[in-house]
């Protein structure tokens, strides 16, 4: 799962200090708080009807 800024939808995420505090930090747009959001990265394979 890739972790998404809610604000500007930037992967640019990181923890914000250190994550002591449970909180993110965009690199991109500055935004600072608890809120991510989470894209699936793997693709599932298609299932084929018979």
């Amino acid at each position: 799962m890739a972790k998404m800024c809610p604000k500007c939808r930037s992967k640019e995420i990181d923890l914000y200090m250190g994550g002591n505090f449970g909180q993110y930090q965009c690199n991109k747009c500055g935004y600072v708080g608890a809120l991510v959001l989470e894209e699936e990265t793997e693709k599932k394979p298609k299932r084929f009807k018979l």
